[in-house]
């Protein structure tokens, strides 16, 4: 019948970790060129456990504080109310810039020049989130008053750099 060492009884409230291996390998004589043995150690270590102390559960559920599940739900529910808004705000931002880039391209008599994008249904907060938009245009030019205000801005940004120019030299 095998026998049990001290260090794994059941018994023993810590039992022993064992550490080996082999150091150096073999060696060479300085001079007269025969091998050495190789030389092997062997260390125990005790393992330590966690002090556990005996607390009442009602006291070990106060200490606790908020569970981690609860945690999640509360930061999961800011980023949603946080991020939804900022997501369809952004979407209603890039359908108003695509909305008018196409508008500048445009050869109609009337050309859109500035505007907003819209909930389709914006009677709740459901509906401004999820029903979609829509571009509404607020400010209308005409082809000629356009082509003439582009003009003046080319020339007075012309008369700009010359001036620049003449004080410069």
């Amino acid at each position: 019948m095998p026998t049990a060492t001290p260090s794994s009884t059941p018994s023993d409230p810590a039992p022993h970790r064992l550490l080996s291996g082999a150091g150096g390998g073999g060696r060479e004589g300085s001079r007269t060129g025969t091998v050495t043995q190789a030389t092997t150690f062997t260390a125990t270590v005790p393992h330590q456990r966690p002090q556990v102390h005996p607390v009442a559960p009602v006291a070990a559920e106060a200490t606790q504080g908020v569970p981690r599940w609860a945690k999640g739900v509360v930061i999961g529910g800011i980023l949603l109310a946080v991020g939804m808004p900022a997501s369809v705000l952004m979407s209603r931002s890039m359908l108003v810039q695509s909305a008018l880039m196409a508008e500048s391209s445009s050869k109609a008599a009337m050309v859109c020049t500035g505007g907003e994008g819209r909930a389709i249904d914006g009677s709740s907060l459901t509906g401004w989130l999820f029903g979609g938009s829509y571009f509404s245009c607020g400010d209308w030019e005409t082809r000629e008053a356009r082509q003439q205000r582009e003009r003046e801005l080319a020339h007075n940004a012309y008369m700009a750099r010359q001036k620049a120019r003449q004080m410069g030299q």
